[in-house]
This record gives C-alpha cells, sequence and structure tokens, in this order.
C-alpha cells in the first residue's frame, strides 16, 4: 500500500469509531474534528512511512481562538500558518501508556489496531475532550492537575500555560511565570517574545 492509501484507511476507521460524535473527518489535515464554543478540538493522525511497514499514532489536540488570538501578538507565526496552531497538544501515550505507535502493513492489520483504539478513544480520549473545553478547564490541566499534558516546545509551551493562566484569572499566574522562566534559564530583562508577553499580560 502506498501511504496515502494507509492514511485514508486509518482515518476511516478513527470516523467509524468516532460515529455518532460530533467529530468530522477531516481529509487534508489527515484528523478527525470537533468544533466547541471557542475552538476546535482535534485527534491527528501523524504516519510514518518505512516502507512497506507504515507507523503511526495519535495526536490529541485542543485549539481555543481567545489564547490563540493573544499567542499570535508575540508568536512571530506568519499570518498564514496562525489558524493551524493548538493551545495544547497531548501524545497518546498519556492515554494508554508506552508504546503508543503502531506498525501496520496492511489493511488487517489497521483493522486490528482500530479495535485497540476504539475502547482508548471512547473511554477515555473523548472524556478527556468533554471534560476541557473552556480557558478555565484547560488552565487547570495544564498548570495544576496534570502539567506536563501539553507537549508543546518551550517558549510556545510556556507562553500559551500563561495564557491559559490569565485568562482563567488563575491566583498561580506570577508563581508560572517564574516557573517557566526558572525552566527556559530566562530573567526578566532579556528581550524575549515570552517576557514581553507577560508584560502585556500585566497590563491588561
Amino acid at each position: 500500500m502506498k501511504k496515502r492509501e494507509m492514511v485514508d484507511l486509518i482515518l476511516e476507521i478513527l470516523a467509524e469509531v468516532l460515529s455518532g460524535t460530533d467529530f468530522r473527518l477531516k481529509r487534508s489535515d489527515d484528523a478527525l474534528v470537533r468544533k466547541i464554543h471557542d475552538g476546535k478540538q482535534v485527534l491527528g493522525l501523524p504516519v510514518w512511512d518505512y516502507n512497506p511497514v507504515f507507523e503511526f499514532s495519535l495526536n490529541i489536540c485542543i485549539r481555543l481562538d481567545a489564547v490563540e488570538d493573544v499567542f499570535h501578538l508575540f508568536s512571530g507565526s506568519p499570518p498564514k500558518y496562525r489558524a493551524m496552531s493548538y493551545t495544547t497538544i497531548t501524545r497518546l501515550s498519556h492515554f494508554m501508556g508506552e508504546p503508543a505507535r503502531f506498525k501496520v502493513m496492511t489493511p488487517d492489520d489497521a483493522a486490528s489496531v482500530g479495535h485497540v483504539l476504539s475502547d482508548v478513544i471512547r473511554e477515555t480520549i473523548l472524556p478527556f475532550f468533554d471534560a476541557y473545553q473552556d480557558v478555565q478547564t484547560l488552565d487547570r490541566v495544564v498548570n495544576g492537575e496534570s502539567p506536563g499534558i501539553d507537549i508543546t516546545l518551550n517558549p510556545s509551551g510556556a507562553m500559551h500555560a500563561v495564557i491559559l493562566a490569565h485568562l482563567a484569572g488563575n491566583n498561580e499566574f506570577d508563581r508560572l511565570v517564574a516557573k517557566h522562566r526558572t525552566d527556559m534559564q530566562l530573567t526578566p530583562d532579556v528581550v524575549h517574545p515570552f517576557n514581553r508577553l507577560v508584560e502585556y499580560l500585566k497590563a491588561r
């Protein structure tokens, strides 16, 4: 099979698992997407081609437009790419442990993996999506209950975290800013997107 054929097959399997929900197949993004009040939730499908074997996993992504609007004031991303950013990205391994990558060669292989993933998606990933749909709930999990759930690299990960904290009215905002500066070995006086963002948020 060619990579595109395998991707389409896996997407169809995932769409069947998510039938009866609000998630819709979006082939142009290799993902299943659900619109929420202030953004979208995405079950993304990264696939690696090791001809004749394919390896794939899932990325669990949440985008809150209110967060991304602030983030892109300082991200430096060209406007044409800004709609593609996510507020959080979580690996499949968070929900089922390691290894969370699957090797497939044939349609039967893909169907077998789809059966394994069906329970994980319905029992853990969908409840996760249902629980985190706004700044308050996402701030709670990113900045409190489960730090490290977002795999976005710094400074973007830190920027998203403090934006969530600010918009959610998190009383730990200053502590979180200090923590992220320490993690990035960044002092407040350095000209840096994170520091510029913090100054902007404190002025609001």
